[in-house]
Order: C-alpha cells, then structure tokens, then sequence
C-alpha cells in the first residue's frame, strides 16, 4: 500500500478497469471508500474525505471484502432490502361450492404473450428512467432503467429488472472527478409479485405486493431501500391482458351473461384463469 496526494492517469484508468470489471468492488466503493482504495492498493491523501460505513453496512462490507480476496465478482446470497407493504398474495383459489364443478370458461394465456405485454409495458413506461441517489457526499449513483423480464414458475410470477448503474463524482476528492461518467455497472433485482384483476378489468402483477431482492450488485442499505421504493413507485401495477366482464349469447333477445372468476393458476407455461358465467 502507498499514499499519494494525487492519482495519477495511470492510477485512474487502473480504478475505472477494475470498478467497470467487478460490480463488487463497485459497491464497496459505495458502501466503504476506505476499504475500496484499500482493495486497489492506493491510499490517496484525500484519506479524511473517505467515511466508514454506516453501522448497518458493517457486515455486507466484510461480505464483500471477502469475495472480492477470493476473487468472487457475485455474493452467495441476495439482498433483501424490506418493501413498505404486505407479502405476495396467494392467487385466488375456487371456493367450497366450486370446486366440484366444471368452469363455464377457460381462458389460457401463453407465456411468451405475457412477455410481450411487460415488455410493452417496460418500453413505454420503464426503460430510460433515471433514478439517483446519494452514495457519500461526494459520489451519485446514477441508474437507468434498462428492461425489466416476466419468469414464470409453479403458482409464482417473478419479474427481473434491469438497470444501469452509472457513477457521477460530485465535489469529488481531486482526481476522482475525473472518473464521471466512465464507470458503470450492472443492478439486477428479482420480484415476486402478486396477480390481481385491477379496476379497469386488468389482469395485472402488483410490484408492490411481493418480494423484492437485488441480485447484483449489493447496494447501501439505505441506497437499496430507497432504490426498491422508487421502482415500486415507477411500476406499481404492470397490466398484463384485458380480462372478460361478460359473454353475450345471440337471441332475440340476446342474453348477456356476468363473468365470475374461480380460479388462477400459473404454472411455467402461461396463466390459466377460469371462469364462471352467471345471468
């Protein structure tokens, strides 16, 4: 380790390579400047500019720290930053008096059209996004909204979202302001969300209503709290397909009958969803 009162253009592209190649060192430089310039093997002069982890970080800072000494460039384990609401919703199941019975409708809907209708949904109202928040008093984290990708498993719909993390040094220790706009990152967070009919006859996952975890890389814990806040607030409800209020049976008169679901069911293939038709 050495002390310099200035990093040199040599030291900065050393830091922009490795901060660019590892989103683990990215974040402890978050988190733990001091423990990041340690890591690099640089100890600038600006030394008393660098602050210690807040004492909730303590810990996912020797998380990281040791992954990056075994050359790891993911943790073991996700991050579980908490979400303000209830836990995911179980899908609506059929009632006693149901059960027994064969459904007047049945609507199945495929997997790769439930793809389509979220990523028309990131496209217009998710991707390009800008979110920022503050990382030290002298370092931004800005991220993009980049894609965000349905996954489907037995009685469980898991959204993906992809951002771009991008650092912007703000009244930065000389040298590191150098630094802006070149270094960026990957944020990747899963979310199980819960299904529901919205009041426009939606079909749609409530993001608020599930379990949100950043998969890499690990964030600030207030950094992560208020990251999971702004995407619940920029994708609360993700309308998926419109679903049928009524059928109407041909007749002089015609005869309109009310649809009255029973029963969703998700499975890795698309969505079930049945019905019952009442005059």
């Amino acid at each position: 380790m050495f002390s310099k009162l200035f990093l040199s253009e040599k030291d900065l592209e050393a830091i922009q390579r490795a901060l660019t190649s590892n989103p683990l060192l990215a974040s402890l430089l978050m988190i733990s400047p001091i423990e990041a310039f340690k890591y690099l093997n640089l100890m600038p002069r600006f030394f008393d500019a660098l602050l210690p982890a807040p004492a909730e970080d303590a810990r996912l800072v020797q998380e990281l720290v040791q992954a990056l000494g075994e050359g790891r460039t993911a943790l073991r384990q996700r991050q579980s930053p908490p979400l303000d609401s209830s836990p995911a919703i179980p899908l609506p199941g059929p009632t006693a008096d149901m059960r027994s019975d064969i459904p007047d409708v049945t609507l199945n809907i495929s997997k790769a059209t439930l793809q389509r209708a979220v990523k028309l949904y990131a496209e217009n109202n998710f991707q390009k996004q800008e979110f920022t928040f503050t990382a030290q008093r002298w370092l931004d984290v800005n991220a993009r909204g980049e894609s965000i990708e349905l996954n489907l498993a037995q009685e469980r719909a898991r959204l993906i979202v992809k951002l771009r993390g991008t650092f912007a040094f703000r009244a930065a220790p000389r040298g590191l302001d150098r630094l802006s706009g070149g270094v960026g990152f990957p944020i990747e967070i899963a979310l199980l969300a819960a299904l529901a009919i919205d009041q426009d006859n939606h079909l749609a996952l409530r993001v608020g209503e599930g379990e949100m975890s950043i998969l890499n890389p690990p964030l600030p814990d207030r950094v992560a709290s208020a990251l999971v806040k702004k995407i619940v607030d920029a994708a609360p409800s993700i309308p998926l397909v419109q679903v049928p209020a009524r059928f109407e049976i041909p007749g002089d008169p015609a005869m309109e009958l009310l649809v009255r679901q029973s029963h969703v069911s998700v499975d890795t293939s698309g969505l079930k969803l049945e019905f019952y038709l009442d005059d």
